[in-house]
């Protein structure tokens, strides 16, 4: 399922945020934009991430920066500062400038001075960690009320479906009184005046009537329904459950169409067969 999470932290200077996105995937898949202080720990984010998600196809941003109004423990560049004095003295004497360059040159110059990032290395990995796991309690919040409203959608699916299944039931019921005569007419209309013992032809319209019977199809349909509403409401391997169950309901529905020749029913089966479709789609989203 998506999902979005975020969170910012900060604390002695140093201001961390970290936004992850997660899209719909078969599989689990992240990737990790992280600031060069802080790829080291790529793995450990990685871990954490796919126990909480389990799947999905996840995109992790982090990013650092520094509250000015902090204090901060920042060094000198040295040899970046003596790279820009040789640049400063090489333009001069190319440009045959009068001026020197001025301490305001080098200040304007961001890599001059820098923060010392060895020294705040746990402070980072802490900040990291903290805003990564509140992050993911948010996503996972978001995706657990995009669970509920699935449920509830599969939910009403299910109900809809049990009201065809009972339709094609009274349907069948009222034919299946008539099958026999009709199967019998048949025969004899094939048999085109060719003489035929009764008993053998009875025989033969109850084996063509049974061969159409749909009981047990509507019956285990009506079964894999009542179970689809149990495992709805389960925590473990809820999608696989679901999706094995749907494969069993297809089956039988394919069956129950090829084994009757009531156009209504028939005009039923279609409909079944494209909410069951639906359904598919809303179960791959589940884990």
């Amino acid at each position: 399922m998506t999902g979005f999470g975020q969170c910012q932290v900060t604390r002695d200077g140093v201001i961390l945020a970290t936004d992850i996105q997660c899209l719909n995937s078969r599989f689990f898949d992240v990737t990790a934009r992280l600031p060069r202080v802080m790829q080291k720990w790529e793995p450990q984010i990685r871990k954490e991430t796919q126990e909480a998600l389990v799947r999905g196809k996840v995109n992790v941003t982090v990013t650092v920066g520094v509250d000015e109004e902090a204090d901060a423990p920042i060094r000198l560049n040295r040899p970046r500062l003596r790279l820009y004095h040789e640049l400063f003295k090489e333009i001069q004497d190319e440009l045959d400038l009068p001026d020197q360059a001025t301490l305001s040159h080098f200040a304007a110059m961001s890599d001059v001075f820098v923060l010392e990032e060895g020294a705040r290395d746990e402070l980072y990995r802490d900040l990291l960690l903290e805003s990564l796991g509140t992050a993911l309690a948010e996503l996972q919040a978001m995706r657990l009320a995009e669970g509920a409203n699935l449920a509830a959608d599969l939910r009403s699916r299910v109900e809809l479906l049990q009201k065809e299944i009972q339709a094609v039931e009274q349907l069948a019921a009222e034919r299946r009184a008539g099958d026999l005569d009709r199967f019998r007419d048949r025969i004899q209309e094939l048999l085109d005046g060719i003489p035929v013992d009764e008993g053998r032809l009875l025989q033969e319209a109850a084996i063509l009537a049974e061969k159409r019977d749909i009981t047990e199809e509507c019956t285990r349909l009506k079964s894999h329904l009542d179970l689809f509403h149990t495992y709805v409401e389960d925590e473990v391997d809820t999608g696989k459950r679901l999706g094995f169950l749907l494969q069993e309901m297809g089956r039988e529905v394919n069956t129950l169409g090829a084994k009757t020749d009531h156009i209504d029913i028939n005009h039923i089966v279609v409909r079944i067969k494209n909410e069951l479709e639906k359904i598919r789609e809303q179960v791959q989203n589940i884990l």
